[in-house]
């Protein structure tokens, strides 16, 4: 009796974990969605990732631009504390990142990260709200 109790227990808790899971994989929306797939696959290609490390990156690229989402909207009207909470997301996400690359990753990383141009991870949704076209 205590066994199918405690089963049955563990069998709601995982459907429940697993439905929250599936909320919070809907909660990102779609244009985060499409970024996180466009600087994962750039990232990759210029790094030379394999698939594994193309999947952690992923995960990683979509903690930084989700937070980094909610911290400009949060922080909307305080631009001083958004940039420092902005840059203290992106430095944890370079220290994980950087964590996870051989030595040659890391030197391409570096370069990388030196080119303007690469650096969508957080500007390209608030450059595209900010370039609204003028009425």
């Amino acid at each position: 009796m205590k066994k199918s109790l405690l089963s049955l227990i563990l069998i709601f808790m995982f459907a429940f974990s697993t439905k929250a899971q599936s909320i919070k994989a809907q909660d990102v929306s779609d244009s985060a969605e499409k970024r996180i797939a466009l600087i994962t696959r750039v990232m990759t290609a210029e790094l030379g990732l394999n698939e594994s490390e193309y999947i952690r990156l992923k995960a990683l690229n979509r903690e930084r631009i989700v937070k980094g989402d909610e911290i400009a909207e949060y922080y909307s009207n305080n631009p001083d504390i958004k940039a420092a909470k902005l840059q203290e997301l992106e430095n944890n996400f370079d220290k994980k990142f950087r964590n996870m690359l051989n030595p040659s990753q890391l030197a391409a990383y570096s370069a990388y990260k030196h080119d303007p141009e690469t650096n969508l991870a957080l500007k390209e949704k608030h450059n595209t709200a900010n370039n609204q076209p003028k009425k």
